[in-house]
């Protein structure tokens, strides 16, 4: 079992065997944010031609906030950011028989609008979500020679330094997910979840998923 899966099944396990010390949540009407960690689960991502990405399981951060319209319906909106290790190989678009490895690390932004629904109106629910959002991925590959850049800083005067345009590249992502809520005081609570998230990127063999495991902490108020 993947190691990020065994972390999910425990913690669900630990969730749904705590006691719960609120008699209520109180969750309608009430804003709320949070801040947490996405655990990202490795991929093989197929583009055009042969060529292929293989990505490490790694650890990305994110923040959000939603509003709660009863105690069932949660929409908001998050960010989150994760710098991915990742292994590669490159066909000749030429020579299709020649090919070359590559690794790397790509930096990867997603802005996302969400929305959840908790089953139940106590405080420990699992809940379903739905999230519709843009992605923005830098590959770190470099797209040229470096260049030379020269501007004035408040702190230092004059300044030049080198700089290398990378490869980047925007895509349209969704994804869904399963988990539990638990609103473990009046004032604050905690979400364990599997997460799937596709994305849309122009030159991949379809349209690649990714796998994660997500842990946030809030306040509503």
């Amino acid at each position: 079992m993947n190691r990020y899966a065994s972390i999910l099944v425990a913690g669900l396990a630990a969730v749904l065997t705590a006691p719960v010390f609120a008699a209520g949540t109180d969750r309608a009407g009430t804003w709320e944010f949070y801040g947490g960690l996405r655990a990202l689960l490795g991929e093989t991502v197929d583009f055009d031609g042969g060529s292929a990405i293989e990505t490490d399981d790694d650890v990305g951060v994110a923040f959000g906030g939603g509003y709660n319209f009863n105690e069932h319906l949660n929409v908001g909106g998050d960010v989150a950011w994760s710098s991915v290790d990742y292994d590669g190989t490159v066909v000749s678009a030429d020579n299709p028989g020649n090919s070359a490895s590559l690794s790397g690390e790509m930096d990867v932004f997603t802005m996302s609008a969400n929305a959840a629904w908790n089953f139940l109106e106590g405080p420990l629910t699992p809940y379903v979500n739905a999230n519709l959002g843009y992605t923005w991925i830098d590959t770190n590959i470099a797209t040229g020679p470096p260049q030379l850049g020269c501007w004035w800083d408040p702190w230092w005067g004059y300044v030049c330094d080198y700089f290398v345009d990378t490869k980047d590249e925007d895509a349209f992502s969704y994804g869904v997910g399963l988990g539990v809520r638990w609103d473990f005081t009046p004032g604050w609570f905690a979400r364990l979840s599997y997460q799937e998230r596709w994305f849309d990127v122009g030159e991949a063999d379809g349209t690649p998923s990714f796998g994660s495991v997500q842990i946030d902490v809030g306040s509503k108020f």
